[in-house]
């Protein structure tokens, strides 16, 4: 029979998530997607995050809302890079909660640069296709990392979208 063995770094670090708070995240996240590459079905993630502190733990949504189970596409998140001051930030993803990343934010900096893709499916035996040569659906929840110890609804985001040549953005109501 085999099973998960917990050591103390791994329930430590599930630890130093935490409950998030009602209380406001310091500053505006940008998020830049470039949704250009329809052919390859690639996003294109530019996060920039504030930061105070010295350490950060970053999200990947989980619980998404009208969902009943944890159905965030963690599968499809690629090449997460995260920099500041210019030079790249090691990150360790938690040993428990894959949605989780830790980040040791280096000294006097003020913000994190992160970059990343979204891998949409390419057919309908990778999942729902959201990026076709012919249409996109953007799902702002599967281009994007968060903060842990806030409510979502106290971060704010700035985000930006670039289309494919002669495309035209098009919203539509819930």
């Amino acid at each position: 029979m085999s099973g998960i063995v917990l050591t103390k770094a791994s329930a430590r670090l599930s630890a130093d998530i935490g409950a998030p708070e009602d209380i406001a995240y310091p500053g505006t996240i940008g998020l830049a997607v470039d949704a250009t590459d329809v052919t390859r079905h690639v996003f294109r993630v530019k996060e920039t995050i504030p930061v105070q502190g010295s350490a950060l733990t970053l999200l990947y949504p989980k619980w998404l809302p009208g969902h009943h189970s944890p159905t965030g596409r963690i599968d499809t998140l690629a090449g997460p890079e995260i920099h500041a001051h210019g030079k790249r930030v090691e990150w360790l993803r938690d040993t428990v909660d894959v949605y989780a990343f830790h980040v040791d934010v280096p000294s006097g900096a003020k913000k994190l640069d992160l970059e990343f893709q979204f891998l949409s499916a390419g057919d309908g035996n990778e999942g729902r296709i959201v990026m076709t040569p012919e249409m996109l659906n953007l799902q702002w929840n599967s281009v994007v990392l968060y903060p842990a110890g806030h409510f979502v609804r106290q971060i704010t985001f700035e985000p930006t979208i670039r289309l494919p040549d002669g495309w035209q953005l098009s919203a539509t109501a819930p």
